[in-house]
């Protein structure tokens, strides 16, 4: 039970490598059954509720906090969305985030991953 520890990288889904100080003699690649994720609430069973939409022209959205992942699904480029506020992920087509920050920031640093049209992966 050491830590909070930040993670460097993430391996796989079943192995982190954490940043970690020269004192600590333990190897920097740990498997996730050993790792618990840190707790944002500092009251025990305190329960936060995700922020509500926005209205947008008449239209609620809600925020996207970050692109985790982008693929080819039955010929369309969808993305894994990260919203503001919520602990699941969903995959969405692309077109309805297409412009936002967030997906040109994860295209900026997953370049070989599927983009969008015109935009060839691991191209310039």
């Amino acid at each position: 039970m050491l830590g909070p520890f930040t993670v460097f990288c993430r391996i796989s889904p079943y192995a982190y490598e954490l940043e970690l100080p020269a004192s600590i003699w333990i190897h920097q690649l740990q498997p996730v059954s050993l790792l618990d994720p840190i707790v944002n609430d500092p009251l025990k069973g305190q329960r936060v509720d995700p922020p509500p939409p926005v209205q947008v022209d008449s239209e609620e959205e809600y925020e996207v906090s970050n692109v985790a992942d982008s693929r080819m699904y039955q010929n369309q480029l969808q993305c894994l969305i990260r919203w503001t506020g919520y602990d699941s992920l969903t995959w969405e087509p692309a077109k309805f985030v297409d412009g936002l920050q967030a997906v040109g920031e994860f295209h900026q640093c997953c370049h070989r991953k599927p983009g969008p049209l015109g935009v060839v992966p691991g191209g310039p």
